[in-house]
């Protein structure tokens, strides 16, 4: 597997290389191009002068090419799913969510590339006028996870396609065809022209520096990081260094809030899907659920019947419904956290254990606030529930995190859901729906050590793109408002 750097697919000018090993079978898929920061500034360098040109077509064009895209990706559906089940470990519903808002995704994108992009603003002068216009700001630098690869690559860049901006993609090296090669192949066969689309794939030990010198590119004008909070805080010092303006959607240790008049059997639903989907290895993954006390003993008891229902093991297969972890050493972490949190008292409803990569959907309770699982984020099919005797205590115990990513709220009054949604700091709140979800048309970003800014609606109009003031003297071309 090649990078792909102004239309072309070229190997590393050292000739490097790395192995992608798929998760499900351990054989290797590919032997992918590990870049240096010498192929990251041939990309740069193309996505620079390909910014010249796309940025002055028309909003029409860009508009056809990414609703094009959009077609072409739901069409390759099939072939979509086998590289997401072998690659990350997907199974067949997590593919066709991967795939359905992507589309979604560029398509919202298409119908924002002709959004407003400017004002006319009165002048002390009766024979001028001001302009006020946004342009697209440059190169965009977006460093896409493994997890759910084709979403949060368009995410990451569809709207600063349809603005008029070029685009640089470094996937994880856990999913360099799916966080990369798969969205930047059908924007091309779409009709994005050499260089606006360009794929930048590296190794671990090559990533930090790659990445880096990227980031420190005066031709990178933004930069989009979907990931780890520490990694997070890495790239916001070099790009704050380089003032560079950077978006950063982090981790989370997700709150659900079940109250005592929820529907137990609705309730068990939605958590069992927010803590097991993509086997727990989701940002918006629900980490912990706080229960209501009068409801505590029930809600365990039907979460834990539903977790350990679900059916585990090869993702290619229509009935699994939990594939594997990403990784071995996610494997040993999540069994690492299990036995902590035994060893400090905690008590296993069910699951708990780990075949090779294979982790069970496992729920615990009496989880110690010594324990790592109590302020780690788990990334596993793994959760805790814990009784409250009130309200103002599962809030504050909700808000006693770092993070503030999203939660979500359980109730039969949706009203008082409501009302206690608005005192849970995080950037989003799913009231009577797991935490699991998002639409493209909304901004979506967290908190604290969540991140900072936002992806998708109206408000990345204003992310990339930078505002631009015109005064105009004595010309009498526009009228003085």
């Amino acid at each position: 597997m090649l990078l792909f750097i102004d239309g072309k697919h070229v190997p590393a000018r050292d000739g490097a290389t790395f192995a992608s090993r798929s998760p499900v079978t351990g054989e290797v898929l590919a032997d992918v191009a590990d870049a240096s920061p010498a192929d990251g500034l041939l990309a740069v360098a193309a996505a620079g002068r390909a910014f010249a040109e796309w940025s002055r077509v028309s909003f029409a064009e860009r508009r056809a090419v990414l609703l094009r895209a959009a077609d072409l990706l739901e069409a390759d559906f099939p072939r979509t799913r086998d590289s997401l089940a072998l690659e990350v470990g997907a199974v067949r519903g997590w593919a066709e969510m991967n795939t359905a808002e992507a589309a979604a995704t560029l398509r919202e994108a298409a119908g924002l590339a002709s959004s407003p992009l400017g004002s006319v603003l009165p002048s002390a002068d009766p024979s001028g006028a001001n302009l006020s216009l946004r342009t697209a700001a440059g190169v965009v630098l977006a460093i896409v996870p493994w997890n759910a690869p084709v979403v949060l690559a368009a995410r990451s860049v569809a709207i600063a396609l349809a603005l008029g901006n070029t685009v640089i993609l470094r996937p994880s090296e856990q999913a360099p065809h799916a966080a990369g090669h798969l969205l930047a192949d059908v924007l091309t066969r779409a009709g994005a022209p050499a260089g606006v689309v360009n794929v930048v794939t590296c190794s671990p030990s090559r990533s930090k520096e790659l990445v880096a010198s990227l980031v420190a590119e005066p031709a990178v004008r933004r930069v989009v990081f979907i990931g780890s909070t520490p990694v997070g805080r890495s790239i916001a010092s070099v790009a704050g260094n380089a003032l560079t303006p950077a978006v950063l959607e982090l981790g989370g240790k997700n709150p659900t809030l079940v109250l005592s008049d929820a529907d137990l059997d609705t309730a068990a639903d939605h958590v069992a899907f927010a803590a097991f989907a993509n086997s727990g290895q989701v940002c918006m993954s629900t980490d912990r659920v706080l229960v209501a006390a009068p409801v505590f003993a029930e809600l365990c008891e039907r979460v834990a019947a539903r977790a350990a229902a679900l059916s585990i093991g090869d993702p290619r297969l229509d009935t699994t419904a939990v594939g594997p972890l990403i990784t071995d050493a996610a494997a040993a972490r999540f069994t690492s956290l299990v036995a902590d949190s035994v060893s400090r008292g905690a008590r296993v409803l069910t699951g708990g254990s780990a075949d090779g990569r294979y982790a069970t959907p496992t729920v615990l309770t009496d989880v110690s606030a010594e324990s790592q699982l109590y302020s780690t984020e788990s990334f596993a099919p793994l959760i805790t529930l814990q009784p409250f005797a009130d309200e103002p205590a599962m809030i504050a115990a909700a808000n006693d995190t770092p993070y503030g990513l999203i939660a979500s709220v359980l109730s039969s009054d949706a009203s008082h859901a409501w009302h206690l949604a608005r005192s849970l700091r995080c950037g989003a709140v799913h009231v009577n729906g797991p935490s699991v979800g998002d639409e493209p048309h909304v901004p979506f970003g967290g908190l604290a050590a969540s991140g900072s800014g936002r992806l998708g609606g109206v408000e990345s109009v204003l992310t990339f793109t930078e505002q631009r003031t015109f005064y105009l003297h004595g010309t009498e071309v526009l009228p003085n408002p």
